[in-house]
């Protein structure tokens, strides 16, 4: 985002230049880039569009009860999924998508039943919105999209103007997703996707309630868990009767039964794209509130006050680990890299990426805040990916270690990457510069919680000593 502000008109500039044909993880960036430019700060501009994300994702699936004629109190049961897996990892577009998606899946509904050109106008916006947010909500989208259409062709006598009134206002969409498929984002650099891969089913069917709420190391989350899905059984147990027609009985099945074969089918990982099928986990979980019937009185009102309780839990016990791990862990991170000069260049060595908070270590690109503090370049970055929406400008982009060298330091070179970086931010106790290096000289100018800075201080001499990097040191 701070990035994206630089590339704005009056922004200054930056070494990267947008790519906005091969990716399509631009909107929520871009977006972020113009709260920048108004707030002056990327950090508090990401923080408002995650704010506005967690409003209205119980809002969204409030919007797709209603057009289904399910119960609109269902939708407090979506505010505790907001903690998931997916966003302390950092897949925040991905994060913003999903209500995108519930918006879009109402307002699909509403069209089928009632057409109406305005309607069709925002059915257009949103499927267009969602592909450019992320195109995993925007694939899961139009599955259901053409269950539910073909549904409802079945039940018509006037065919051609029900697909006039919900396929076509999606034809843009529809056509900007092959234009990004045809430009071949996840291929390498052989000119086809380099790897597919898929985890058993076991650990794919396993990995659904933990995705959904098992985020901290504690057990406080997973305590708000047992209650949320025990509101949840009881709803089924108890449900309500409806005297809606067979087939849109069926109706609100069809968005989770679409997930559900989703989140089967999706590959673990498409060349550098992971997670692909386990961020999906949240949405599964997501939209199978839809499918839910609470019963009219105390049977039904319990288990809604429990879903609403976890839910204020979740928040407090998530506030309390985040709070508790950024004050040990993190430390005081503003200040040190406020120590690093302004447009240089800061390589990240993560040489420890475990918590004892959280399941997941957050912190693997804490190097990157160098950027929004008014660096040009810190690696390793998402930048480096093909699919992602920024990329390094001609002539400006770092040495090549291996791919997502974030998680091995390993393959850091002394003498290469030594000589394009200014600073070096190591993670963890290992001092890479403890022992003489050959390459540039660098260092210790300051150290925060789990992290320490080094600085270039002497360029580099003449020896010719192997450079094994800093493992064989580490090793010793």
């Amino acid at each position: 985002m701070a990035s994206l502000a630089k590339l704005l008109p009056g922004g200054g500039g930056a070494p990267y230049v947008v790519d906005a044909v091969s990716s399509q993880y631009l909107l929520y960036h871009a977006l972020g880039a113009v709260l920048t430019r108004l707030v002056g700060d990327a950090l508090l501009a990401n923080r408002l569009l995650l704010a506005a994300v967690a409003v209205v994702w119980p809002l969204s699936l409030r919007a797709a009860l209603r057009a289904l004629g399910r119960d609109e109190r269902l939708a407090i049961f979506g505010s505790m999924v907001f903690f998931n897996r997916a966003l302390v990892i950092g897949f925040l577009p991905f994060i913003a998508s999903i209500p995108i998606a519930l918006f879009a899946i109402a307002t699909l509904v509403s069209q089928l039943e009632k057409p109406s050109r305005r309607r069709a106008v925002g059915l257009g916006l949103l499927g267009l919105t969602l592909f450019y947010t992320h195109v995993s909500s925007f694939i899961l989208f139009v599955l259901a999209a053409a269950v539910m259409l073909a549904m409802r062709l079945v039940r018509s006598d006037d065919r051609r103007s029900v697909l006039l009134a919900t396929a076509a206002p999606l034809a843009p969409s529809m056509l900007a997703a092959a234009f990004w498929w045809r430009a071949g984002s996840l291929e390498g650099p052989s000119g086809h996707v380099e790897s597919i891969n898929r985890l058993p089913l076991v650990l794919t069917l396993d990995a659904v309630p933990i995705w959904t709420f098992d985020v901290w190391a504690s057990h406080g989350d997973e305590l708000c868990a047992v209650i949320w899905w025990a509101a949840f059984a009881a709803i089924i147990i108890f449900r309500g009767d409806t005297k809606t027609p067979p087939v849109s009985r069926l109706l609100p099945i069809v968005p989770v039964a679409c997930a559900g074969a989703a989140y089967l089918l999706t590959p673990f990982s498409v060349g550098a794209a992971g997670y692909l099928n386990l961020r999906l986990a949240p949405v599964v979980t997501m939209l199978a509130i839809l499918a839910l019937r609470p019963r009219r009185g105390l049977l039904g009102d319990v288990p809604l006050a429990a879903a609403a309780m976890a839910a204020v839990a979740m928040a407090a016990i998530s506030t309390f680990e985040m709070r508790r791990m950024e004050t040990e862990q993190l430390g005081d991170i503003d200040a040190l890299l406020a120590r690093a000069r302004p447009g240089t260049r800061l390589a990240m060595l993560n040489f420890q990426i475990r918590s004892p908070h959280a399941n997941f270590w957050p912190y693997v690109f804490a190097g990157s805040y160098h950027r929004a503090y008014g660096g040009a370049i810190a690696s390793y970055s998402f930048t480096e990916l093909a699919h992602w929406p920024l990329h390094y400008a001609p002539g400006a982009a770092p040495p090549s270690p291996a791919p997502f060298w974030a998680y091995s330091p390993c393959s850091y070179r002394y003498r290469a990457d030594g000589s394009y970086y200014d600073y070096v931010l190591v993670q963890g106790r290992l001092d890479p510069f403890a022992e003489p290096t050959p390459g540039p000289a660098f260092t210790r100018v300051a150290h925060e919680g789990f992290f320490t800075l080094y600085e270039k201080s002497a360029d580099a001499s003449d020896d010719q000593t192997p450079d094994h990097g800093p493992c064989p040191t580490r090793r010793r």
